[in-house]
């Protein structure tokens, strides 16, 4: 707070030693040259904090912010959580067209969890469909190849055909 408070008032006194220094110019070239350089002066008083400024000081006093803020960790996580959504619906898009290339009809569930370097990992599937247990082996060993699922991550859930 205290170097808002110097900052406004150094570029409160330049403006008005400025303004004055103005009004005792002779008229001509001579104030031209003078409103430049005073416009100048003005501009260097106005970006000077930026110049001097503590980078670090200033990280650090975001950090203290009051509980009230926003935490890194926070921000990244609901950033993530979309693109979870994504590779789900995507992933199980594929199972389901890797399922109709087998020639069965199925639905797909996946269900993923964020991984060590915050990328979003199937965790589990969830296969539902008219499907024979050859049929469920090979889609079986296609999820287990392809998407590293191990078996017992993989749930079948077979209907009747009406």
């Amino acid at each position: 707070m205290e170097l808002i408070r110097t900052w406004i008032l150094t570029v409160t006194v330049s403006a008005l030693v400025i303004a004055g220094a103005e009004a005792l110019m002779p008229q001509g070239s001579v104030k031209r040259v003078g409103k430049l350089t005073g416009g100048l002066i003005l501009v260097l008083g106005i970006l000077q904090p930026l110049v001097t400024m503590d980078y670090d000081q200033l990280y650090d006093l975001v950090n203290t912010l009051p509980a009230g803020s926003i935490r890194q960790e926070t921000l990244d996580q609901a950033a993530r959580e979309p693109m979870k959504g994504i590779i789900e619906e995507e992933l199980a898009a594929y199972i389901v067209d890797k399922g109709a290339q087998l020639g069965l009809t199925c639905t797909a569930r996946v269900t993923c969890e964020t991984g060590e370097d915050g990328v979003p990992l199937p965790k589990s599937v969830t296969v539902t469909g008219t499907m024979s247990p050859d049929q469920q082996e090979q889609l079986c060993q296609a999820i287990t190849q392809d998407l590293g699922l191990a078996r017992e991550d993989q749930i079948y859930i077979s209907e009747e055909t009406p």
